[in-house]
């Protein structure tokens, strides 16, 4: 059974951020939204002291991927107004800044090859470093479908305090188990189903839903999984097409991008009326064949009387009897 972390969520801006015993995932989101009117409190860091998030073992930092696109888009609004909002960074290493919010500013100042960028620093340990990243990086308005269902697995494993994998493998056994009407009290304890049920509703989702529509995600193929990540497909409609023939992706990845899942259904249906009509019919085994026919001349009793007939038969079962010595 997974334990529970004792630590209130919100004690990492405890001090910095006035956070209260006990705060609720809510409230630890307004915090981390009001860095964004602390530009005051803020000072210029050397890009080159600043690197991303460094946390030991399956400690995993949230931001993966970063949009090549939109990417060019924020280095030409840094270019052109500088950084608007500050990073978020922690005291690291051999005099270096670790990022905690804010990666795609910060990879851009490189690009731009500045001198620094505004920062506030706030000194955190690494559960709580990683838990104010999850957080943050889930209020990214342009957060990826992707990467939320990865933060909130990352986030749901570091209060439960186990692996992603097994946090995956118990919301599946929950679903299946609400699902039969059976008890589920050996796969999660029922502070743990709260702690579970509250961090999904935060983010709008129902446990059920989230297993259905988003775990099924992270198992996608890699055209289907990219496409994602590019905003193309919705969740519901890339599961749709991952269960038609690789070779067939790349075409319906195009086909269907902006399409509703309704439209997606009935595209998928075409193509398998389509693949269906075209297909050659696949002959049935020479076992089968002979089984059929055997089948068939059974029907016809008085043929299995005629001497020839039986004849005939003992041929066959003495082959089907030397068939049989081939398998001792």
């Amino acid at each position: 059974m997974a334990r529970i972390s004792k630590r209130p969520m919100a004690t990492m801006f405890s001090g910095a951020l006035n956070a209260q015993e006990g705060e609720t995932i809510a409230q630890l989101k307004e915090e981390i939204e009001s860095l964004k009117s602390l530009s005051g409190q803020s000072f210029r860091l050397p890009i080159a002291d600043i690197q991303p998030l460094q946390l030991p073992g399956r400690l995993k930092q949230p931001r993966l991927y970063f949009d090549p696109q939109k990417m060019e888009r924020l280095k030409e609004s840094i270019a052109k107004h500088g950084v608007l909002e500050p990073i978020l960074v922690r005291p690291g290493a051999r005099g270096k800044y670790e990022i905690i919010s804010g990666e795609r500013r910060w990879r851009s100042c490189c690009a731009l090859e500045m001198d620094s960028i505004p920062a506030i620093v706030r000194d955190m340990p690494n559960a709580m470093a990683l838990e104010a990243a999850l957080i943050a990086h889930l209020l990214n308005e342009e957060i990826t479908a992707i990467e939320q269902t990865e933060s909130i697995l990352s986030l749901l494993s570091l209060h439960l305090d186990i692996p992603i994998e097994d946090v995956k493998a118990g919301l599946y056994r929950v679903k299946n188990s609400r699902s039969r009407g059976a008890e589920n009290s050996r796969i999660f304890s029922a502070d743990e189903l709260k702690l579970i049920a509250e961090i999904l509703g935060e983010f709008g989702m129902k446990l059920a839903s989230f297993v259905s529509n988003r775990l099924p995600m992270l198992n996608l193929a890699p055209e289907i999984l990219e496409a994602v990540r590019e905003g193309k497909l919705s969740p519901t409609n890339a599961v749709l097409l991952n269960r038609q023939k690789p070779e067939l992706h790349g075409e319906l990845v195009e086909q269907a991008a902006g399409l509703t899942k309704q439209d997606v259904m009935a595209l998928v249906k075409d193509l398998e009326k389509e693949q269906l009509k075209n297909s050659s019919p696949v002959p049935d085994s020479i076992s089968d064949q002979i089984f059929a026919r055997f089948k068939s001349v059974r029907k016809k009793k008085s043929l299995l009387e005629s001497a020839e007939a039986k004849k005939r038969l003992t041929k066959i079962d003495q082959l089907l009897q030397e068939i049989e010595q081939l398998s001792s």
